[in-house]
């Protein structure tokens, strides 16, 4: 939104850089969801910092995420864990020429593990910080929501439903939610990891 006229001579510490996908989330919500929450999150978080006294920015939120296990599933769009990478080194590139030595990563998909990443790209830029924040994992969602769940659950629809409600269909129109577990007790206890292939988990 902002003008080279406004950003010119402007002080930037901190850039937020906002970053989700493109995938289903159930038949309810849309298909950018991630990418409305982090964005949103991101802007009322620099929002507050600003209101404090932060010299912060809001970059553009990076639209396409890791949906290795979604490929299947029409208009899903896939970024590899290599190109989320370069991409990333661009925008630190970028920044770090310019002075802004601070950014921090708004996550709004669970399918972006950026922590590798993170380790790969900060290592060839000494005194630039870089933090990752998954803003979904910020509260105990256990105060909030009574229904577990991790993608278009009650937490992801009751987000959607107070920053976007004109994109949010009505709930009798949802799928029921439902997933099938792993029948490996690791993997569903969490000390094992394999991806999930969503269209034949739920």
């Amino acid at each position: 939104e902002s003008s080279w006229k406004v950003i010119k001579d402007r002080k930037i510490d901190l850039a937020i850089l906002p970053w989700g996908a493109t995938e289903p989330h159930n038949y309810h919500l849309p298909y950018c969801t991630d990418n409305y929450e982090s964005e949103t999150v991101s802007i009322e978080a620099a929002k507050i910092a600003y209101e404090k006294g932060a010299n912060v920015i809001v970059l553009p939120v990076i639209p396409y995420g890791v949906n290795t296990g979604q490929k299947d599933l029409k208009l899903t769009i896939n970024v590899n864990p290599g190109t989320q990478q370069l991409i990333l080194n661009d925008i630190v590139d970028s920044l770090y020429s310019q002075g802004i030595k601070k950014l921090v990563i708004m996550n709004g998909h669970g399918g972006n593990d950026f922590k590798p990443i993170l380790r790969e790209v900060g290592s060839k830029y000494p005194g630039m910080f870089i933090c990752l924040c998954t803003w979904y994992q910020a509260v105990d969602r256990n105060k909030y929501f009574e229904n577990e769940g991790d993608h278009a659950d009650e937490l992801e629809t009751s987000v959607m439903l107070h920053l976007y409600p004109q994109f949010v269909l009505p709930l009798d129109e949802a799928g029921d939610g439902k997933s099938k577990k792993f029948s490996i007790d690791a993997l569903n206890q969490k000390w094992a990891w394999t991806e999930r292939k969503w269209s034949k988990v739920s």
